[in-house]
């Protein structure tokens, strides 16, 4: 599993002359008008607002201006590398690539930026409490009570967290579909996290997701070709990087 990860884009160039501060729209669940907030001199001026108390941090997600962008354009490259490899494709083979397009297309990332938000992590350790400089956006929200399956599967979408279930239950139900991997699938975590996880019968190992996490079917790895492992990785930053609903 990933261990958190601190970029770069939440740190602040210093200056000499003038420590700038960051501007941070906060989008609270089921309120589609966000609130602004300006001088934020470091994430815990922005995560210990009294109004987001009882946020779920496991779920929240923090992203940069800039790194939204660039985001933005690597999933629209991943969808339309997908389309290519449909059209190359026929029968089952295109159709499944196909389904797996029309998911990814339906989410929207954003320049998230993996770092633990809960504030009082953040006021126990001094140096995950970072500088803010530039434009961001905060998602929050409650604990959500379902999980997502995504991939080349037969039944894709949200299902209901079960406490206990574990990935293989949870896919137990569904149909693999043309060119899918069989032995492994991975877990998108809230946090951003992710673990790849041994589900075939030979290797099968009991890993239970979190309430909000995706779990993620990919395809196969190619015989004489890497491509489908890039696709993977591809398909998995888009996930980890998705804007939470």
């Amino acid at each position: 599993m990933k261990t958190y990860a601190l970029l770069p884009l939440l740190l602040t160039l210093f200056s000499p002359l003038v420590l700038a501060t960051g501007t941070v729209d906060v989008y609270v669940a089921g309120d589609a008008t966000p609130k602004k907030l300006t001088n934020a001199e470091h994430l815990v001026d922005l995560v210990g607002q009294p109004r987001l108390a009882n946020s779920w941090w496991p779920g929240a997600v923090v992203s940069e201006r800039q790194a939204t962008i660039a985001q933005q354009a690597r999933h629209q490259a991943l969808l339309e590398r997908l389309s290519r490899l449909a059209a190359d494709e026929d029968g089952d083979a295109a159709a499944a690539i196909n389904a797996l397009r029309r998911q990814l297309q339906a989410i929207k990332v954003t320049g998230r930026q993996i770092v633990p938000l809960d504030p009082d992590y953040i006021r126990l350790h001094r140096l995950s409490n970072r500088p803010l400089q530039g434009e961001y956006t905060l998602w929050v929200g409650p604990q959500p009570d379902t999980i997502s399956v995504v991939g080349l599967i037969s039944s894709p979408g949200k299902k209901p967290f079960t406490p206990g279930r574990d990935v293989v239950s949870y896919l137990d139900d569904m149909d693999l579909l043309s060119g899918a991997e069989r032995s492994y699938a991975w877990v998108i975590y809230p946090t951003g996290q992710t673990q790849k996880v041994p589900v075939a019968y030979w290797n099968r190992r009991h890993v239970e997701p979190m309430p909000g996490s995706v779990i993620f079917v990919g395809f196969a790895p190619g015989l004489w070709s890497n491509v489908y492992d890039e696709l993977n990785a591809d398909i998995l930053e888009s996930l980890t990087h998705r804007i939470p609903e």
